[in-house]
């Protein structure tokens, strides 16, 4: 099975690099060029923080091919033949890359991308076939402003969206959506919610969100001396949100399995599912357990009449800038129907979701830590994956 994979050296499709090696798949991975590295380089280096071990990395590449394009460009920036050789030799397209900012600085440019970008990936689908599956990767947050459930057979029904990223994104499945209806393609479409480190090591690359504020209170803590009876340290800081909203965090390596489960399964495939957590901790258990790991007391989550009484500190307007980007997302969260998920895998078949608890959340917050924040690697036991024709070794990182 010859699969065309775009985002190859992002967090996601790292990972689902050797997962969709070890099936057995031809991965043919589209990477844009660079001046300061090629991207031969560039996807070696991705596959270093994501592997066990740089054997494994080794034994990956002669199951890969690495081409140098850009899907925002026509033909995405192939050569005709060899745009040509890719169209027809192409079984799958999973389209994982994606524009993932939430600044409005980079919306035109998001939207060439995650639009654009997108419909390039279906015009080659079309011209290879009704046979090429086109698999998307999108987000559960095309929801946007939404509350209560949502379902994964909706997606616009007239919601409001927080920032360029989910309506571009919400825009590119409407879009699908319609060639999927009126051309006959062959799309399935995957919307995990919050990607988080995997749920052995908490390893990642990524540390935004709530990683934002573990970091920003590890900090603010060397300023503060008076300390409570049980040692931590007093950070009297307000932070505008909810206590009682959920965060759906879900565990990098549990997004992964449900894919390659769904896409492994051609009887799966044409369906919108959310990749998404059923029970999702809220921002007030999230908070008391990084309060704990960080050692730190007073830091609270508090609606806006207290900032009405009370005028922001320095320091909590600084907090506020800092995490400003995601601050609609600590006031309300919808809840995400799974149905499709679990009636699409066979009974043994479909992943078992780790669950979000404290452990959970300590190992997350604490890989982050210890890692410092990605500047040191951390030595952690996983399990590797297997390549075709090696057995498996035990190695250290993921």
């Amino acid at each position: 099975m010859n699969v065309l994979l775009t985002g190859a050296t992002g967090f996601l499709g790292s990972h689902l690099v050797p997962e969709l090696v070890k099936e057995g798949c031809k991965v043919t991975c589209l990477l844009r060029p660079q001046n300061k590295k090629d991207a031969v380089s560039r996807l070696r280096e991705s596959l270093e923080n994501t592997c066990s071990d740089q054997a494994m990395v080794e034994g990956i590449f002669p199951h890969i091919t690495v081409l140098e394009g850009d899907i925002v460009q026509d033909r995405l920036g192939l050569e005709e033949k060899v745009y040509c050789l890719l169209r027809d030799e192409t079984d799958h397209i999973l389209h994982c890359a994606a524009s993932t900012s939430f600044s409005p600085d980079v919306e035109k440019e998001q939207w060439k991308s995650n639009v654009g970008g997108t419909e390039n990936l279906v015009r080659l689908a079309l011209e290879a076939g009704p046979s090429v599956g086109f698999h998307y990767v999108g987000t559960a947050y095309v929801a946007g402003d939404r509350d209560g459930v949502v379902y994964e057979n909706e997606l616009d029904v007239g919601q409001g969206f927080y920032n360029g990223y989910e309506k571009s994104k919400c825009f590119a499945e409407k879009m699908l959506h319609r060639y999927s209806l009126e051309k006959g393609l062959n799309l399935t479409v995957y919307r995990p919610s919050i990607i988080v480190g995997d749920s052995s090591t908490g390893r990642t690359v990524l540390f935004n969100g709530m990683y934002l504020f573990v970091r920003f209170l590890q900090v603010a803590k060397q300023s503060f001396n008076e300390t409570d009876s049980r040692g931590r340290v007093k950070v009297p800081i307000r932070l505008l949100g909810n206590p009682e909203v959920t965060k759906n965090f879900v565990h990098i390596d549990y997004v992964v399995e449900m894919i390659k489960a769904i896409f492994t399964h051609p009887e799966a495939h044409g369906k919108t599912y959310h990749i998404t957590h059923d029970n999702p901790p809220t921002l007030g258990f999230i908070r008391e357990v990084i309060l704990d790991l960080i050692g730190v007391t007073d830091t609270q989550l508090v609606g806006q009449e207290s900032f009405n009484m009370e005028p922001a500190t320095d320091l909590e307007d600084l907090l506020r800038q800092q995490i400003n980007f995601y601050a609609p997302y600590l006031q309300k969260e919808p809840s995400f129907d799974t149905s499709n998920i679990k009636s699409a895998i066979p009974p043994g078949q479909c992943p078992e979701c780790p669950p979000m608890d404290r452990k959970a959340l300590e190992t997350l917050f604490s890989y982050a830590v210890k890692s410092k924040w990605g500047r040191k690697k951390v030595s952690q036991e996983t399990v590797p994956v297997q390549l075709p024709g090696q057995t498996a070794r035990q190695g250290k990182g993921r």
